[in-house]
């Protein structure tokens, strides 16, 4: 997601559990891998959401939690261009101060409902929704709204 977030800064996200969220192209959100196995318990959630860090090893990896930002929702027609242009529903889709890169393949993508389609900041090296596919909402952990660490950097993440 750079260059909006850098490796080691930390955001604040508001969890789908605690206030119902509205997923819009533009939004930041975390969410798990398609290929994740992660519970959808209530309690496990809560616990898991307590957690400051996992111990790594393969599963806690594949079930890492991913920070991209929603392009399209449910419905909704993406279409990338070679020059790197999004478009959503015909209109440019404009993030300001990323790297939309150069020399894409041509791709049109219609989202299924009750999910999204997202890509990273960083479009030239990001595995996002052009390589992993639309994302389940069932899968959307929350959304990140501020920037909370480091202190000097704290801002609200809405472009």
């Amino acid at each position: 997601m750079e260059p909006t977030l850098k490796i080691d800064d930390r955001v604040l996200v508001i969890k789908d559990t605690i206030v119902q969220l509205n997923i819009a192209s533009g939004d930041i959100v975390v969410f798990y891998n398609n290929d994740s196995e992660h519970s959808i318990s209530f309690f496990q959630e809560y616990v898991d959401g307590l957690q400051i860090w996992k111990i790594s090893d393969i599963d806690s990896q594949k079930n890492t939690a991913i920070i991209k930002r929603v392009v399209g929702v449910g419905g909704d027609t993406v279409e990338i261009l070679e020059n790197g242009e999004v478009f959503v529903n015909n209109s440019k889709f404009t993030i300001f101060n990323i790297d939309e890169g150069v020399n894409f393949k041509r791709e049109t993508f219609l989202i299924p409902e009750n999910e999204i389609f997202v890509l990273g900041d960083n479009r030239p090296n990001s595995q996002d929704s052009r390589y992993i596919g639309t994302i389940p909402m069932r899968n959307i952990i929350g959304k990140a709204t501020h920037l909370i660490y480091p202190l000097e950097n704290f801002k609200k993440l809405d472009d």
